[in-house]
């Protein structure tokens, strides 16, 4: 049975044969530190339930009998041959006469090593690096590469700083970017499994990440840097999500309750560099798509993009962008010479073509100057008498024209004189 095993001795911070003044004197010391409305913590409410629940139980003589017989009365524990303990076997050898050593035949079993745990815990872990940080994370990076119709994976653990694993999952990233997709079919889509899981940080146990912080809190706690240790315990709690680890974590975080955490930047609140990083490959692939579509495009990507969004719209058209007619030949066309209207009625437009909107209609015989025509040759550009400016159709116009007219060549480009008002009588 495990000694004190709901950690009641340890949330009072008593010994075992502690008597009921001790008990009480503890419970009203840690009371006022837990109290929720004395401290600010968000876990003081429950740190204070579990201490008055630990003094329920230890302040009461049968409840404190009941609790503590299992385990003071419980028998040694045997060892892998049944016998009694180490402890037991070295009192009783060390009383026994001295004897030879017999020897051991060669098919004897080996004595079982001493599990590592227990010297392991008293240690803070470290960094691959070698350092030591009070927040350390348990991580598995994902590594990808295909061979033909076989995809090979491999995971890159260990105990890391935000440092080391930054730059632990660019490197595995990197690697899975450029093998990872040549196996068929299942590479490309266990490759971008991978870089996600990368791109993410990574794989987090939960249940080592909760061991890993508490072992960190036991150890800053031994070497009395209390403040880490609360700091290490209070993290562990993001990590337990079995009820057994929860347990555990509340225990030591009452055990560290009348120390405060020291306040440190979460390193690993934001992705870093290392996210922008692997995800570079993957800007540069999708601009050089882009670039080629832009470049082997018919249209803009712009006009096509904008006809789709608003098809009742003329289309974009410019005299440098205009397509050649494929039936008409375009013909040289003067332009800063006066032309007169020969259809019956010409419709001048905004733009070069019939789906453009109407200025005005003009007349047979008005006179225009041609400012500048389009590659096709089927439309100009034409200023009016009255200052006006747009297209018309080429086929509409004349260079003949009457002499009579001739003085009306000085208005272009000029707005004609309002009326004199008649004189009142």
């Amino acid at each position: 049975m495990a000694r004190d095993p709901k950690g009641y001795y340890i949330a009072l911070g008593i010994n075992e044969d502690a008597d009921g003044d001790a008990i009480k004197a503890a419970y009203r010391s840690k009371a006022k530190r837990l109290h929720p409305d004395f401290n600010p913590s968000p876990i003081a409410a429950k740190q204070f339930h579990r201490l008055h629940e630990a003094y329920e139980t230890l302040s009461d003589p049968d409840k404190r009998a009941s609790y503590d017989r299992p385990w003071r009365n419980a028998p040694p524990k045997p060892d892998f041959n049944g016998s009694q303990s180490h402890a037991r076997r070295q009192d009783s050898r060390r009383d026994a006469p001295a004897e030879k050593p017999k020897e051991r035949p060669q098919e004897a079993k080996a004595e079982p090593k001493p599990h590592p745990t227990a010297s392991a815990g008293e240690q803070p872990a470290t960094c691959k690096c070698g350092r030591i940080t009070a927040q350390p994370r348990y991580l598995i990076f994902d590594l990808v590469w295909g061979r033909l119709n076989k995809v090979q994976r491999r995971g890159i653990s260990g105990i890391y700083c935000r440092s080391c694993a930054d730059r632990t999952a660019l490197r595995a990233s990197l690697l899975t970017w450029i093998a990872g997709w040549w196996a068929w079919p299942n590479g490309p889509k266990e490759t971008v499994k991978a870089l996600l899981t990368n791109i993410r940080g990574g794989r987090k146990p939960p249940e080592r990440n909760a061991r890993l912080l508490m072992r960190q809190a036991r150890a800053f706690r031994l070497r009395g840097e209390m403040e880490l240790a609360r700091n290490a315990a209070e993290q562990a709690i993001a990590f337990a999500v079995t009820p057994h680890l929860r347990h555990e974590v509340d225990s030591l975080l009452l055990s560290l309750s009348s120390h405060p955490a020291r306040p440190l930047r979460d390193r690993w609140a934001k992705p870093g560099w290392s996210a922008t990083a692997q995800l570079l490959p993957l800007a540069l692939l999708v601009g050089a798509i882009s670039m080629s579509a832009t470049l082997l495009a018919p249209v803009s990507l712009t006009a096509l993009v904008k006809d789709i969004l608003e098809p009742d719209a003329p289309p974009i058209l410019s005299l440098t962008h205009l397509p050649a007619p494929t039936s008409v030949t375009p013909q040289a066309v003067p332009t800063g010479r006066v032309y007169s209207v020969a259809a019956k009625q010409a419709n001048l437009r905004t733009g070069p073509g019939d789906n453009y909107q109407l200025l005005a209609v003009l007349n047979q015989g008005t006179l225009v100057l041609v400012t500048e025509a389009d590659p096709s040759g089927k439309w100009l550009r034409v200023a009016t008498p009255d200052g006006a400016s747009g297209f018309m159709d080429v086929n509409q116009l004349s260079p003949d024209v009457r002499i009579d007219a001739l003085e009306d060549v000085g208005g272009f480009g000029r707005t004609a004189p309002p009326a004199a008002k008649p004189a009142a009588p």
